[in-house]
């Protein structure tokens, strides 16, 4: 078997192992067996046309044009809910691909199967393929191979934010092992100096040292997979229960529960997730988490700390906590998450299994740190209900919670149209609670309507849109948009993600799917985080009592009740006119989402392109660096000298003579000026005495030896025209040729 084959079947199998590393990024496991597929073709494209000694731009070339064809067709097999029998091809591929990548934006891990994504993924894997081809078979850089297929790891490594498993990090090191392992035997079949032809023949007498060399690089690689599973958060070892650092106990990041708030509202079939049974009043909202940080990106957890118990401390904020409790028996029917849903505010709990509390959030969190089936768990939860007196909550001020730093703040890269908007709004309001009051009431008039359709933009784009522009949304831009406003006119606030009550069944409750809810708290002293309810009633019903400030209490009405909402064309009592433009902007939905996919696929295309034209520049560059540092033996400094000069004439469109150094120095010293000239005679006496000298002195030439080195370049590149030095810049001739074989001496 040749070299070349060797490397293109480890290339392959490399990177056919790196796909399994994607598989938690999505529930479609059907993208694997066509990357597979686009995978080998590429890998034998590699094998057949270095069989026939092409140089590495046609193989390049044959393997994208391979990528190209494939993804293209792959596209016109897949349906698309963008586009219809009559799209033509040009207007499908790229609406495929704004449709993945407006799924990956909105849904969460994993996702649910989409044609789009699926495209995506499969064209990706193929670029790591020939990425990975190109640094082993193509510029002969193994070492650098393992680069493509880690990015594969990475990115459900780092984006997921839990634990990818063990599994995925070995199929990186074994792909790469084989990767090493086809060099250490390319390798043993040019170990033949010093041997004769016929005990050089073949490789099969060093197979023990290249296996004994594949042992040395595969034990610290195992040692060092079970060290990192026990010290990284994103690699974990089943059975073992570590692996979100050291202890397992420390500062946690937890998932975004506002990824799967879309994608559950959206189910095509509601089902029943949650019974349960309260002796309290009414039904009661299941908090699973609240997001405390806004920036740029929109409402997020932070890193906090988990207490063991299952009774949990004090009420933040709260002066004086109820004496009667709610005692609420909760069973999940078909449900996974790693929070356990909760009423507000929880006391004590009794839930099988391993569960931590967070004392700021009061939330219940799983020892696993990890999204966790929740099927059948049955358990019995004591809470106290602190819901305010309307009046007395018009005279409270806001509170300063003991993670202000944090729900307190007010980002200073805030867009000034919100806060402008947020002051408008509360203009006419004398406290904190009227201020709050008029906030929910503006989102709850029929200004805004309530819709789960995607729609453009994230952060402070999505709630400028939101607010300024469309006005449509679903739970999540209206609490998002009045906790924003509230941090704007001095109320702390969060973002509190969970489940509405549901609906009463004789003496229970049952939740559905798309009773997932999200809903703003503020902070008041004396009473802690109040919920509030700024999403429209026809989905949620009256607002709380307690957010509705009558006219003795703050001089308007801006009850939320289904019964008292604004009509057509007119405004809520506590909502202002509008400060965005009255029409509705056009083609901010799906078209917009098509737009600017189309525009991030142009710009990643353009990335791509301009990487493919600058590697080969800067591979020479790096290249042309390590051969003149000036460091190692003499004689080595002098070889790679002396490849330098070579690939040099070759780049500038020149052909390397043939014959002795010397003979190889007069000719190319006949093509320069005489001060170059010189410089080229001496590199090869420096040459021939390295190479056939007992001892070799170089009589102190070699602290000059990158300087004629430089000098000899600029004189070959001297007489040469603009187009050739563009050539030899851009697309240096020497990475591309042939490498041919040494001849015995």
């Amino acid at each position: 078997m040749r070299a070349s084959d060797r490397s293109a079947i480890a290339v392959t199998i490399s990177v056919m192992l790196a796909c399994f590393t994607v598989i938690p990024l999505t529930s479609d496991g059907s993208f694997i067996a066509l990357s597979w597929v686009l995978i080998i073709a590429i890998g034998a494209t590699s094998l057949g046309l270095r069989r026939i000694r092409l140089t590495n731009s046609a193989v390049l070339s044959a393997q994208i044009a391979i990528l190209l064809c494939y993804s293209l067709g792959l596209s016109l097999t897949l349906s698309s809910a963008t586009s219809d029998l009559t799209t033509r091809w040009f207007e499908h591929y790229p609406s495929l691909w704004a449709q993945g990548i407006e799924h990956m934006r909105t849904q969460a891990s994993p996702m649910e199967p989409d044609d789009g994504v699926k495209l995506i993924f499969v064209t990706v894997i193929g670029i790591i393929m020939i990425m990975t081809d190109l640094l082993v078979s193509g510029i002969g850089r193994p070492a650098w191979a393992i680069a493509p297929p880690a990015t594969l790891f990475l990115v459900p490594a780092l984006g997921l934010g839990t634990d990818t498993g063990v599994i995925s990090f070995c199929c990186i090191a074994v792909g790469y092992l084989a990767i090493l392992v086809a060099e250490g035997l390319n390798s043993t079949a040019r170990w033949t100096r010093g041997l004769s032809r016929d005990s050089a023949e073949g490789f099969g007498t060093a197979m023990p040292v290249v296996w004994r060399a594949a042992g040395y690089l595969a034990v610290p690689a195992i040692i060092a997979t079970i060290v990192l599973g026990f010290a990284l958060p994103t690699l974990s070892l089943p059975g073992f229960g570590f692996g979100n650092g050291p202890g397992g106990s420390g500062p946690l990041q937890l998932t975004d529960p506002t990824l799967d708030l879309r994608r559950n509202l959206n189910q095509p079939e509601d089902r029943d997730v949650i019974q349960y049974q309260t002796t309290g009043p009414g039904g009661v909202y299941l908090r699973l988490a609240s997001l405390p940080q806004l920036s740029a990106n929109g409402w997020s957890n932070v890193q906090i700390r988990l207490n063991n118990g299952q009774d949990l401390p004090a009420i933040p904020g709260l002066s004086s906590e109820p004496d009667e409790r709610r005692t609420t028996t909760i069973r999940v029917l078909d449900f996974g998450s790693q929070y356990l849903p909760l009423p507000y505010a929880p006391r004590t709990f009794d839930a099988p299994g391993d569960w931590r509390h967070d004392a700021n959030s009061l939330i219940v969190i799983s020892a696993g740190q990890r999204v966790q089936d929740m099927r059948r768990l049955a358990y019995t939860v004591e809470s106290v209900d602190t819901d305010p007196d309307s009046s007395d909550l018009n005279n409270a001020v806001a509170g300063t919670p003991a993670d202000a730093a944090v729900t307190a703040v007010t980002p200073p890269d805030l867009p000034d149209s919100l806060i402008q908007l947020a002051n408008r709004i509360t203009a006419d309001a004398d406290t904190p609670a009227a201020k709050a009051a008029a906030i929910q009431a503006y989102l709850r008039s029929s200004q805004f309507t309530y819709s789960t359709e995607p729609l453009p933009g994230s952060g402070y784009e999505a709630l400028q849109n939101f607010l300024l522009r469309d006005r449509r949304g679903y739970c999540e831009q209206f609490a998002s948009a009045m906790a924003m406003m509230a941090r704007v006119v001095g109320i702390p606030s969060r973002v509190s993600v969970g489940f509405l009550p549901g609906e009463q069944d004789q003496d229970g409750w049952r939740v559905s799917i798309r009773d997932m809810h999200a809903w703003p708290e503020l902070y008041f002293a004396n009473y802690g985080w109040v919920r509030f309810e700024p999403t429209p009633a026809s989905v949620t019903g009256s607002a709380p009592a307690w957010t509705i400030q009558t006219e003795d209490s703050a001089g308007s009405d801006p009850s939320a009740d289904a019964s008292s909402e604004p009509t057509a064309g007119e405004e809520s009592p506590g909502a202002v006119p509008s400060t965005g433009p009255t029409e509705q902007p056009t083609d901010l939905g799906q078209g917009a989402g098509v737009a600017w996919g189309r525009t991030l696929i142009t710009a990643g295309i353009a990335l791509v392109v301009l990487a493919i034209l600058a590697a080969p520049a800067t591979i020479r560059v790096r290249r042309r660096s390590g051969r003149l540092n000036g460091s190692g033996p003499a004689e080595e400094q002098v070889e790679a000298a002396w490849a330098e000069i070579r690939d040099t004439v070759v780049d500038y469109g020149g052909s390397w003579p043939e014959g002795s150094p010397r003979a190889i120095g007069r000719e190319v010293a006949d093509r320069l000026d005489a001060e170059d000239s010189e410089s080229m005679s001496r590199v090869a006496t420096l040459v021939e005495r390295s190479r056939y000298a007992r001892s070799f002195d170089h009589g102190g030439a070699m602290s000059e030896l990158p300087m004629m080195t430089s000098e000899i370049r600029r004189g070959v590149a001297a007489p040469a025209g603009w187009r050739y030095k563009l050539m030899a810049a851009l697309l240096p001739r020497s990475l591309f040729r042939r490498k041919q074989k040494a001849r015995p001496k």
